[in-house]
């Protein structure tokens, strides 16, 4: 049982590594009212990687880095967008998702093998993670995190859409459009209701530690598991936080 336990360490760590770069995305993004750039972006990241990959269909590399253009592409538009229709700026995000979506799915229509790449576009594989898969992640969450240290303010600006970017397209190929959402969200959501980032970073280590456990001892599809179990989490954190500050004398804030 250790040995199998121990095989879900990996997909922990690739949870966490996610999760420390997207609960200051998903700040922003509360801040800022965008709520569903994640879900266009990603899409927009899935269907690039997918687009390369009618020409190169086994090179990883590649199609990770036909991802990565097309997000950028998205983000950019969606920076114009947020811009020129501030008020309407959901309702073109949320067109963005779609028309992507809608191009992914006709790409798939004559391939034997699209359930299967469907469901990986939106679920991920996060259990089947290898530590070098982890790695170009890993440097652009390092990035990020040094560039905060040094000037904190700097996401405020419009580098934050160039940098959403990077972190979502490198994410989803990982974790699946789905659980790249609930993990910029929930946890940002979080932190700011309670006023304080730890708590956001609670909800997401939670969320991660019971699902793969959850997808581990039920022989779930850890996908879903895990986004279920990220909301879980997120409710029952936001729930215990009126009560806390009711009581008085919790010295949380």
């Amino acid at each position: 049982m250790s040995t199998e336990l121990g095989l879900l360490l990996l997909p922990f760590a690739a949870g966490l590594l996610v999760l420390c770069s997207h609960l200051v995305l998903g700040e922003q993004v509360l801040r800022r009212g965008i709520l569903f750039i994640d879900l266009a972006v990603a899409q927009l990241a899935a269907l690039g990687s997918l687009l390369v990959q009618q020409w190169w269909p086994d090179n990883r590399w590649v199609a990770g880095l036909g991802g990565l253009l097309l997000a950028v592409i998205g983000t950019l538009l969606i920076s114009w967008l947020v811009r020129r229709f501030p008020q309407q700026r959901e309702a073109a995000i949320g067109l963005i998702y779609a028309v992507a979506a809608s191009v992914l799915l006709l790409l798939l229509v004559a391939d034997p093998h699209a359930g299967h790449r469907l469901a990986r576009s939106l679920n991920g594989d996060i259990l089947w993670v290898g530590g070098a898969d982890l790695l170009p992640l890993l440097a652009a969450t390092l990035a990020l995190l040094v560039a905060l240290v040094l000037r904190p303010q700097w996401l405020s600006g419009a580098l934050f859409y160039p940098c959403f970017a990077v972190l979502v397209s490198l994410s989803v190929p990982l974790l699946g459009v789905f659980l790249v959402f609930v993990t910029l969200i929930a946890p940002a959501l979080v932190a700011r209701v309670w006023a304080c980032r730890w708590m956001g970073g609670l909800t997401g280590g939670l969320g991660y530690a019971s699902g793969l456990m959850l997808a581990w001892w039920q022989d779930w599809p850890a996908g879903p598991t895990l986004v279920l179990s990220l909301v879980c989490a997120a409710l029952m954190l936001l729930a215990l936080r009126p009560r806390i500050h009711s009581g008085g004398g919790s010295g949380i804030s």
